[in-house]
């Protein structure tokens, strides 16, 4: 634009019509002539890490497509089309630029600074524009392998299961454990922990401030003991992609003399640690972010180690954080009386069994919880409870497609098992729990959609459940069950009537019916506990198309093995064995005496 002074009210009169006159018709023609879209050539960073070119799948300019005759809606579904194109351009362009993985602190400032100078006329709204800029960031090309893969094919067999399979360990509570290990400098070991990218983030944030933690690739985590937490640390933690990580390491550090600079992977950019900003003063703590305008990661943390003896915690605080501080309060070099908020924090339970299990004394009256400091013995192999999530979805299998699962574990205590058990339950399923093991087998009646009040408990306590829910509404459906979906918020009810209708279920009247048009395409599951909802979907709908199964690693990395091995199952892939008719390798013979002595070789190693 000339005249970029121009008024704002005269340039918002101004009409934009395809056909202004002969003058814009005929710009537009010789632009439509002369234009070809531009190829990017691959660089060395792309070829090494297998990225493709922009695809070109029958995407055309504006100038070199016919308009739209759909009116608005056409033009809205062009323009989308268009933004997309020119995302996965700017995400390829990107790649290029990064070393190592991440963008040069002076480019980002760049990119930063220009975005917000230009994004100044999409809304008032500060917050909405600096988001995006950072979704962008976040957005990275496909490789040639996940191009060409296209989706995840689900197509069970109709055969009764026979699953009997270890059950994954709880991170959450693996994590509790071997945090206290290593902030006492005790010896312990925790089995069956999946080796998820929190769990192994987590094991060298801890290792960085004074934990000796390794793992083995049988899902033993254990702690060589120590001398427990470093004082006075001057360090860069990186905590992963996991929150939980964070609060732990946040957790055990302010109660000491330390100066941090915490960061993470891009997830963790759009966490809100405002009300840890405005808290932590109160602890001796000061918190300060690296990027201007925005509440996320990277942080830098600087701590007296002075602690008042009591405090008060909001009730704005994460609630993670809230049972992190609980956890690492005995810790601190000098004792602090927390006042928790009025909302108890859903890991609470968990943090006193391990408190308690490790041989301190809790003082609790009301909301008021003091943990006495006194010599701490860690068990040298805790009781780590199952993964509520994973469990329930495993037991559910005999619900589908008959037959029994048995899942070798302790069932746990809190919340989510319970409401586990209550879900089985009612949904037909006879449940029975034994010393070390829990036995799921099915089914005496009809499917049943979870209970109103049930669902209700799992919206507000437990929302990983909600995918189990969903697909158990969906198999009630299909049976003919007269099913109601409840009241959801809008970015789970999209999430759930769109899982829904691949599953060959829609909403007619107010009520949930199966229909025999399903949706085309591959489906990305917002997290694994939807994952593992869709492949327990596929029973209803063979041949479901999923984009991403790598989002199970970030929770059970073995569950597609267990899945492609049905009915009866392995973790583990076979090792494949040599057929008895290869041929053996051809031998190296090394001649003495018939061609006599070889030529010492060069000091250099050269050839010539």
């Amino acid at each position: 634009m000339e005249n970029r002074g121009e008024d704002r009210k005269d340039f918002a009169r101004r009409s934009f019509r395809k056909n202004d006159g002969e003058r814009g018709e005929g710009r537009r023609q010789e632009h439509s002539e002369n234009f070809r879209p531009r190829r990017f050539e691959r660089g060395d960073d792309e070829r090494r890490d297998g990225r493709r070119d922009f695809k070109k799948d029958g995407y055309k300019p504006r100038s070199d497509r016919a308009p739209s005759r759909r009116g608005d809606l056409g033009a809205i579904l062009d323009l989308d089309n268009d933004i997309l194109h020119l995302v996965m351009r700017r995400a390829q362009m990107l790649a290029r630029l990064r070393r190592g993985g991440r963008l040069a602190p002076e480019t980002e400032k760049t990119l930063r600074t220009a975005w917000e100078g230009k994004a100044a006329r999409l809304a008032r709204d500060n917050r909405l524009s600096r988001d995006l800029f950072m979704l962008l960031q976040t957005i990275e090309p496909l490789t040639r392998m996940e191009e060409e893969q296209g989706f995840y094919n689900l197509a069970p067999n109709g055969e009764e299961v026979d699953i009997r399979i270890p059950a994954p360990s709880d991170t959450v509570a693996a994590r509790c454990w071997l945090a206290v290990a290593a902030a006492a400098g005790q010896v312990t070991c925790v089995s069956r922990v999946p080796l998820t990218d929190a769990v192994v983030s987590g094991v060298k944030a801890l290792n960085q401030i004074g934990g000796q933690l390794w793992w083995e690739d049988n899902g033993d985590v254990q702690s060589r003991g120590g001398n427990g937490l470093a004082r006075n640390m001057d360090k860069v933690i990186h905590v992963g992609d996991d929150a939980f990580n964070l609060w732990l390491v946040i957790a055990l550090c302010v109660g000491m003399p330390a100066r941090l600079k915490l960061t993470g992977d891009s997830s963790l950019r759009f966490l809100d640690i405002a009300p840890l900003r405005h808290f932590l003063p109160q602890l001796g703590v000061r918190l300060t972010n690296v990027i201007p305008s925005q509440d996320g990661l990277p942080v830098r943390m600087e701590c007296s180690g002075l602690m008042p003896r009591e405090v008060r915690l909001p009730d704005d605080l994460p609630e993670d954080f809230t049972a992190a501080l609980v956890l690492a309060s005995p810790f601190w070099e000098t004792g602090c009386r927390l006042t928790l908020p009025e909302r108890e924090p859903r890991l609470l339970p968990l943090v006193l069994d391990v408190l308690s299990g490790c041989g301190m004394k809790v003082e609790r009256k009301g909301r008021d919880i003091f943990v006495q400091r006194g010599e701490v013995s860690v068990p040298a192999r805790p009781v780590v409870p199952m993964d509520a999530s994973v469990a329930a979805t495993v037991l559910m299998f005999p619900g589908f497609n008959g037959g029994r699962a048995v899942l070798e574990g302790v069932w746990g205590k809190n919340a989510a098992s319970s409401l586990v058990e209550k879900i089985l339950r009612g949904a037909g399923l006879n449940v029975k729990y034994g010393a070390q093991q829990v036995e799921c087998t099915g089914k005496e009646r009809e499917t049943s959609a979870p209970a109103p009040e049930v669902l209700k408990s799992v919206i507000e306590e437990c929302p990983e459940l909600l995918p189990l829910c969903t697909v158990i509404m969906a198999a009630a459906a299909h049976e003919g069950t007269g099913v109601k979906l409840p009241e959801l918020p809008d970015e789970d009810r999209h999430v759930v009537t769109a899982f829904l209708s691949r599953c060959g279920v829609e909403e007619k009247d107010g009520a949930l019916v199966s229909v025999e048009e399903t949706v085309p395409g591959s489906w990305v599951a917002p997290s694994a506990q939807w994952a593992m909802a869709y492949a327990l979907g596929a029973f209803l709908r063979p041949n479901l198309h999923l984009s991403n199964p790598g989002v199970m690693t970030g929770l059970f990395p073995s569950f597609w093995n267990m899945y492609n091995t049905l009915p009866r199952p392995e973790l583990k892939r076979k090792v494949e064995q040599e057929t008895e008719d290869a041929k053996p390798a051809r031998r190296r013979v090394i001649a003495h005496g018939v061609y006599g002595e070889l030529p010492p070789e060069t000091a250099s190693g050269d050839d010539f």
